[in-house]
């Protein structure tokens, strides 16, 4: 199994849940506050507008976009059948197509328009942030179930700042290039968190049926 039973983990997944939902109705509702905090921050990117950030910032984007993830999660996913981790295979597919269909319809249901002042064209809703939503699935992904097979301690938590630091970089990307709102990116990190947390506790919940019927092997750890 490529999870062990975890008090903690039911208690991460409410918490996730509780903290998305209340940040979705804040916005459904108009909140002033968040609002304030959303243009404000469009307002201190604004002032760094320039040229040079927009080429960085839109490559930097075009690595984190929805296309990028899906590749980098589909390799992940070869790679680890390669090695005889059916089960993880499998369950990164899983996670992978869940959360996009759980991240679309919170977008068509909530129908948050995108900031107008947008730098590079962006089409659909706002809300949650698709970029940063893959983002956050890959690298929890990488940092759970690759990171693991190395076994230097010090570079496996090098590895891991840095891969904290790219789901910043991408999130202030969508931000600055205003493809989405600071609260946009916000509520997909903790969208991700759920699903993730979530998916774990289905895991392990139906680890002995699915794998019995998907024949996994049963020596993964």
């Amino acid at each position: 199994m490529i999870f062990k039973e975890n008090s903690r983990r039911k208690w991460l997944a409410i918490i996730y849940v509780v903290a998305f939902f209340l940040l979705e109705i804040l916005i459904v509702t108009n909140s002033s506050f968040i609002y304030g905090i959303d243009h404000a921050t469009q307002n201190i990117f604004s002032a760094i507008t320039s040229p040079f950030n927009t080429k960085i910032f839109s490559f930097i984007t075009f690595l984190g976009s929805p296309l990028m993830d899906v590749i980098y999660l589909i390799i992940m996913m070869l790679l680890l059948y390669r090695m005889g981790r059916k089960d993880a295979s499998f369950w990164i597919g899983f996670v992978l197509i869940g959360g996009n269909i759980i991240s679309y319809l919170i977008k068509i249901t909530v129908k948050r328009t995108r900031p107008t002042d947008k730098i590079i064209p962006a089409s659909g809703f706002s809300f949650p942030s698709g970029h940063v939503f893959g983002t956050m699935l890959v690298i929890m992904t990488l940092i759970f179930l690759v990171l693991p097979m190395i076994k230097s301690l010090s570079n496996r938590h090098t590895i891991n700042i840095l891969l904290i630091i790219w789901l910043i970089v991408v999130a202030i990307s969508r931000v600055y290039l205003r493809g989405h709102f600071l609260s946009d990116v916000t509520g997909s990190m903790l969208l991700a968190g759920a699903w993730w947390e979530c998916s774990e506790m289905l895991y392990l919940k139906y680890y002995d049926s699915i794998g019995n019927f998907l024949r996994l092997n049963k020596s993964d750890q």
